[in-house]
């Protein structure tokens, strides 16, 4: 049976309409774009910082990201919030030197990187106040941030009791220090998930870190990803980094 001319061109103009109303907001909730660029945070003393707010209200903790070398914070950000602004503030500082490529680096070490740290945690309070949580945070580090969150996690537990290590090397520790700072009664370290490409020249160092940290009774998870090298691919992020940072953040 045939439609009348009326009845196809109604049918027609509604189906126009709910795909315009529906599809773009289901295209931009699975790109991510739906969470627009990051927010620029101005540190006193330091680089600018980006960021994301949290995806719901009430005190959050923060998620920082350190990036590689040669890293663009921004960008890295972006990528980031899509997987991590579900569980809190989305926060990715800049290391303080210049890589010449419009990337940045830590070149100058862990003890400036904590001052650009702590600076960027202030800033964040004192424009968002109690919305930010204090303690019992994640720390995030990539390659060359993954040197600096290891070294700031350690020295700076409280705040950083959950960490997301990414190409961890036992290099990046001296052996007593690491023993005396996660001894049983000064540790606040909850958990540390490891996590490395098998092809990551770096794959069985991440090993030994995780052996260190489990002979002084860190809740740890070594991850050695089959057929992966040094970085995890843009389209891969959500898929390989939502049940470690759930897992991180569910820590008491």
């Amino acid at each position: 049976m045939c439609r009348s001319p009326v009845v196809f061109a109604v049918g027609f103009v509604i189906a126009i309409v709910a795909f315009f109303a529906v599809s773009p907001r289901e295209a931009r909730a699975k790109s991510g774009s739906a969470l627009g660029e990051p927010l620029l945070l101005e540190v006193p003393g330091a680089p600018d910082a980006y960021y994301f707010k949290p995806s719901s209200k009430g005190t959050k903790p923060i998620l920082m990201y350190l990036h590689g070398r040669g890293g663009n914070p921004a960008e890295d950000c972006r990528k980031w919030a899509r997987v991590a602004s579900q569980f809190g503030w989305v926060v990715c500082p800049s290391g303080p030197g210049d890589s010449g490529t419009g990337g940045r680096t830590w070149s100058s070490g862990a003890a400036d990187a904590q001052r650009i740290i702590d600076a960027t945690i202030n800033a964040l309070r004192a424009k968002y106040k109690g919305r930010v949580q204090r303690r019992g945070n994640v720390l995030i580090g990539f390659s060359e941030g993954a040197f600096i969150a290891m070294q700031v996690g350690l020295k700076d537990q409280a705040t950083w009791s959950k960490w997301l290590i990414l190409a961890a090397s036992d290099q990046y520790w001296g052996g007593e220090e690491v023993e005396q700072l996660l001894e049983k009664d000064k540790r606040k370290v909850r958990r540390v998930y490891l996590l490395t490409g098998e092809n990551d020249g770096v794959a069985q160092n991440t090993v030994r870190v995780g052996q260190t940290l489990k002979k002084n009774n860190v809740q740890v998870v070594v991850k050695i990803v089959p057929g992966m090298g040094h970085e995890v691919p843009a389209d891969r992020m959500v898929s390989t980094y939502r049940r470690p940072l759930a897992w991180l953040i569910a820590a008491k």
